[in-house]
């Protein structure tokens, strides 16, 4: 029975470990058609809206015949309990992705990033990249250490996306509304995807040791 429950929820990572993968492919193409204007770019990412709620319910399925199925102990319980959560985390990290992808498309022909914000979307794009590829990875190696990392690397988006506000909202800021405005959802998107990100870091933290993220630390 042990061997069945085991089999089961490592069944259930590899669902989560694709889930977070479709994640990173949507960020890549949504990041492509936000800085190069391309409307094929776009278009990839928003194809994989279908892929994210496929994944999504079925790894809700598979926790909810462990647990009709397998009667798992608290121990258990906090393994697939855990393994819910990210889903739902990772689902929303592939919806930002979209939304991302939307702006793109309706900046067409236009780019949004340009001028002084550049180098700024460029690094939140580069940062939330990063944390992409940690999660990416994470469901097959559980490296404690890099999944770790995933927090630092979301403080300093947050840090980069304050700086974007800062811009925006300051006297010396000389573009129109409308740009504006779609600076300030792009920075967001990234910056939830990273606070999305970092929550399934400390879930996998909990998931591979029992304790949270901060007993660890």
């Amino acid at each position: 029975m042990r061997e069945v429950f085991t089999g089961e929820l490592n069944e259930l990572l590899e669902r989560l470990g694709e889930l977070g993968a479709v994640a990173a492919e949507g960020l890549s193409s949504a990041t492509e058609a936000l800085f190069r204007g391309d409307l094929l770019a776009a278009q990839n990412t928003l194809d994989l809206d279908v892929r994210i709620d496929e994944l999504t319910t079925d790894c809700a399925h598979r926790a909810m015949k462990i647990l009709a199925l397998q009667g798992p102990v608290a121990a258990d319980l906090r393994l697939v309990f855990s393994a819910v959560r990210i889903s739902g985390d990772l689902s929303r990290m592939g919806q930002l992705t979209l939304h991302i992808a939307r702006v793109a498309r309706r900046r067409f022909p236009d780019l949004l990033v340009r001028g002084a914000l550049h180098d700024d979307l460029a690094v939140t794009a580069d940062l939330a990249a990063r944390i992409a590829a940690v999660l990416r990875d994470a469901f097959t190696h559980l490296d404690l250490e890099a999944i770790q990392s995933v927090r630092t690397l979301q403080r300093e988006l947050d840090v980069v996306h304050s700086r974007i506000l800062a811009t925006v909202e300051g006297k010396d800021w000389d573009g129109d509304v409308p740009t504006a405005v779609d600076t300030v959802l792009v920075a967001r998107f990234y910056g939830r995807f990273g606070d999305q990100a970092a929550d399934v870091a400390d879930r996998l933290i909990f998931f591979v040791t029992g304790e949270r993220p901060a007993e660890v630390a």
